[in-house]
């Protein structure tokens, strides 16, 4: 090839460059950042508890966890621990609060744990949903959450 034709064939290709940038920075999407989206706020919602499992539960269709209180006993007795909640608690109608809307929780931990929502859930006459069940020995207070509020398994408590 003669220094002409490789001339020539330079320019184009620098031609070509120049006009495909061009059409990149005119195009492409802007530097700055994109401002965060908003998630929904949480809101206070009723519904009937459901017990999966004495660690998983559900309250109108929502996965949630108690705010305070955690099974943490031997693995081998979630069954027995499951049947007496569902006895004593399935269906019972509940109105739940998440973190950070006055609960006895708020600061101390997250609202959302995973996939389920940690929340305080009140009986229809004001009774707390884990106060109850820490009391029964179903599950145990966590302080580092929420202070003495629910009973802890500890011994002394």
């Amino acid at each position: 090839m003669s220094f002409k034709k490789i001339g020539l064939l330079a320019l184009v290709a620098l031609a070509f460059a120049i006009g495909f940038f061009a059409i990149i920075v005119k195009k492409g999407t802007p530097v700055r950042s994109q401002p965060p989206r908003p998630q929904a706020a949480l809101e206070p919602f009723d519904g009937k508890l459901s017990i999966q499992a004495v660690d998983d539960l559900r309250v109108g269709g929502r996965k949630i966890v108690l705010c305070g209180v955690a099974f943490t006993k031997p693995r081998s007795m979630r069954a027995m621990v499951t049947e007496a909640a569902r006895r004593d608690y399935q269906g019972l109608a509940l109105t739940c609060k998440p973190v950070g809307t006055g609960t006895p929780c708020d600061g101390n931990v997250a609202s959302k744990f995973g996939d389920a929502i940690v929340v305080q859930c009140l009986t229809s006459d004001g009774t707390d949903l884990a106060a109850k069940l820490a009391e029964n020995g179903i599950l145990c207070g966590q302080p580092a959450q929420a202070g003495p509020i629910y009973k802890s398994c500890l011994s002394g408590s």
